[in-house]
Parts: structure tokens; sequence; C-alpha cells
């Protein structure tokens, strides 16, 4: 589910919202290494990544940050075809009530669980999508 985009990467609300606002940025281009990628695909990275951090916190009230640039994936076929994305994953100290639904962080200050998984209704996905991308400053 698309949230916004920018001249060279896109925010989609991730399928598992275990932990409100996930989010993963793949860049538009292919690009199967972050060596690969421009000073331009840089610094708009690092301008979303002020983006997303502000919108999540003014949105769900995230507490911390946690990014990951994972491509393991890719490598379980042969041949590999990895693509650059990284995961926005917001942390909370705190427990996040939105729309009658109650989300927690139990592992916070520790690394997350990958193996949680909370995949929401679709109308759901969207509210939280449209909550993100309202509280998004101009890109």
């Amino acid at each position: 589910m698309l949230v916004t985009e920018a001249k060279h990467w896109r925010v989609h609300l991730a399928p598992n919202q275990s932990l409100i606002g996930r989010c993963v940025i793949p860049l538009k281009r292919h690009a199967g290494d972050l060596a690969d990628l421009t000073q331009d695909e840089m610094i708009e990275f690092f301008h979303l990544v002020s983006a997303i951090e502000d919108s999540l916190k003014r949105a769900f009230a995230a507490t911390m940050f946690n990014w990951s640039c994972y491509m393991n994936n890719a490598y379980q076929e042969t041949p590999p075809d990895p693509h650059v994305h990284w995961w926005a994953v917001p942390r909370y100290s705190h427990v996040v009530e939105f729309e009658g639904c109650i989300f927690n962080d139990p592992h916070f200050g520790n690394p997350y669980d990958h193996s949680r998984w909370l995949e929401v209704p679709v109308d759901l996905r969207r509210k939280i999508a449209n909550r993100i991308r309202a509280n998004l400053p101009p890109l």
C-alpha cells in the first residue's frame, strides 16, 4: 500500500503491522547493492528518513526507530536478484490504540522480534497509511 513517493523512492506500508506504521522503502530503479546508489538517491533517502520519522512520531507517538536494509531472501534463489530497499520500523515504549485496535511493542529496548506478525484488514491498513500521509512534512 503506497504511502508516498519521491523522485527515487517509494514508501509502502508493510503488510506486517505488529509495530504500527512499519514501512518498506524500495528504490524505484533496480540496484542490487547499496554501493550502486547514486549520491542523489542517498541524499533523497536521508530526507525521507527524516520525513518518515517525523510523520510516525506525530501520527502514533513513535519513540524511536530501527532502520534496516536486508536483502538476504534474494540470495535464497539462484541466481540471486537483490533489489535495494529499506525497512522503517517504529518502536514504542507505550501501547498505541488506533481505530479500536491495540498495538504494543513487548520487546522495546531490545531488537524487535522478526517472527511477530500482525496482518491487519485492508481498511485498517488504509487508515494507518492515511494517518502517516496526513502527518508527512513536504518532501
